[in-house]
């Protein structure tokens, strides 16, 4: 299992790879996924190019796929100007998610591509993403965005690059049919995180609730504030993941459990 990172490419790359050098410091991502259309023909050229040199120099090791998006019986697909070319970056931008969805963490980057291809990235994604994946979009200071070809954030910005995450609501959370009360929904959403407590033992959901309040605390910092030990906090905390995975549909193997526990306790999930 692996984190990987996809992002639209448009005509500032380096919006791409500031954003990578962010989350690189909160993710073990270990390959990007450039979505594009066709890079001789559209207005990306320029963009394409100087990203393919940049992108192995800045990230020396880091595997990179380019998936040019194309229509469904091959033709090139330069832009979109209609239903037809529409149609066809939607189902492409799905199938290169789709095939990905076993494979690990899902990361989608909203940032430096054109506007309508991102919207469609978003579409796709919440046919595809589960309560492990994540979209984001970044930040940048004026000092940086008016530098073209910083590649990398310069140590004396990077307090100043801040990520954003997205929101992201599933296709399975709508349960196949869209909301016709908008304020019900989010109602309703805010409530997952008492029906995953209730799924819980008695001591299982005050050692939750004591990670709520402490987020960052250790486990053996967790038993003092419970009088328990930490080998007790690490046993419930295991029953607690494994309820987690089931209620959650996502693989037993999932690195960073408590992160994504806590983002179910803050509704983020």
């Amino acid at each position: 299992m692996t984190d990987v990172l996809f992002a639209t490419l448009g005509e500032r790359p380096e919006a791409i790879t500031i954003a990578l050098d962010a989350l690189l410091d909160q993710f073990p991502i270990s390959k990007v996924v450039i979505l594009l259309t066709n890079p001789t023909l559209s207005t990306i050229s320029k963009s394409y190019s100087r990203l393919r040199k940049e992108l192995p120099q800045a990230f020396p090791g880091l595997e990179v796929e380019w998936e040019e998006i194309k229509h469904q019986d091959g033709q090139i697909l330069t832009d979109i100007k209609d239903d037809y070319t529409s149609s066809a970056y939607f189902q492409g931008v799905y199938d290169v998610l789709a095939d990905y969805r076993d494979q690990g963490t899902l990361h989608l980057l909203i940032a430096g591509g054109r506007k309508v291809m991102s919207v469609y990235a978003v579409l796709a994604a919440s046919l595809v993403f589960g309560g492990r994946d994540y979209m984001w979009t970044v930040h940048s200071p004026p000092a940086l965005v008016e530098q073209p070809g910083t590649f990398r954030i310069p140590p004396s910005l990077r307090d100043q690059v801040h990520l954003v995450r997205l929101p992201v609501r599933t296709m399975r959370t709508w349960a196949g049919a869209r909301p016709e009360d908008p304020e019900k929904f989010i109602i309703n959403e805010r409530n997952t995180r008492n029906d995953f407590l209730s799924r819980l033992t008695d001591e299982e959901r005050s050692v939750v609730l004591a990670l709520e309040t402490h987020p960052r605390a250790s486990n053996e910092e967790l038993g003092k504030f419970l009088s328990k030990s930490d080998r007790t906090i690490e046993n419930q905390l295991r029953s607690v993941y494994g309820k987690l995975f089931a209620f959650l549909d996502i693989p037993p193997e999932t690195r960073h459990k408590r992160r994504v526990l806590i983002d179910l306790l803050r509704g983020e999930i």
